[in-house]
Parts: C-alpha cells; structure tokens; sequence
C-alpha cells in the first residue's frame, strides 16, 4: 500500500493548463516506488477520495490561473467541511476531495498543492514559452516534496 500519491490534473489538451497531468506522467516514468502512486487525470472526481484516504501523504499538481506567469507556488491545504459537493463535474477542488475522504473513510492525509502559473490555456499540446522555463523547477518541487522526511 503506498504512503505517499501525486495526484496532477488538468486538461493536456489545453495547453498550459495540462501542467498537473503531465507533470505527474513525467514523475511517474521517473520515479518508481512501492511507497509512491501517481494518478494523472483531467479533473479530480470523488471517485478518488477512497485512493487519497489511503495515502499518509498526497500532493497535488495543478496549473494556476492567478499570479505572475511561470510562478510556481506551494502550499499546505486542508479539508474544506462547508464544501458543495452537488454537481462536480469540472468544479471539484482539492479540498474537497479532502473533505470527502474524511466524512467517507475517516482519512486526513497531509495535503499539499504545487502550481504553476499559466500563459495559455487555449487549444494545444504545448505549453507557452514561460511555463516551459518553470518546467524543470516545478518537477524539481515535486520530487522534493517527495524526498522530504
């Protein structure tokens, strides 16, 4: 059972907004480990919450739409118990997803969201030039967390 999930969303078909998928793709294909799962997926769904619950530890990697582009920011999030769960579809945040392992499984894994700053977020595979020069760091922040005691 593993300790730890990196769990990257986001639509890779949208340009910079495909950070999270593929971020976790990449770390997936890097990093190999009975203590590690990594999910890529274009939304996050309440489906997951049972895969978060087992986990001590999960990150999540998302693109962001506010800040300066290219500017990756890390911070520790928490369940959000007055999160609406009624239609999810595209709208579910990671806190409640939180929330939802918590009422469901009884699970409050130490959570952490990692973005980067998107320029683009219009139709296309690839990412804009700013995002492409943050690429290395934010993967960098990614495996840090991982590696941190």
């Amino acid at each position: 059972m593993p300790t730890c999930l990196i769990l990257g969303y986001g639509n890779p078909l949208r340009s910079d907004d495909g950070v999270g998928w593929k971020a976790a793709e990449a770390l997936e294909r890097e990093l190999s480990s009975t203590d590690l799962l990594v999910v890529a997926s274009q939304q996050l769904t309440p489906e997951m919450a049972e895969t978060l619950a087992r986990c001590a530890r999960v990150l999540f990697l998302d693109a962001a739409h506010n800040g300066s582009p290219g500017e990756i920011r890390m911070e520790t999030i928490r369940r959000d118990p007055n999160a609406q769960i009624g239609n999810v579809s595209h709208q579910l945040l990671p806190p409640a997803l939180l929330d939802l392992a918590y009422r469901h499984f009884a699970a409050e894994p130490d959570a952490t969201l990692l973005t980067l700053t998107g320029e683009n977020f219009e139709f296309g595979e690839h990412f804009s030039d700013v995002v492409e020069g943050s690429w290395r760091a934010y993967l960098d922040r990614a495996r840090r967390w991982l590696n941190r005691v």
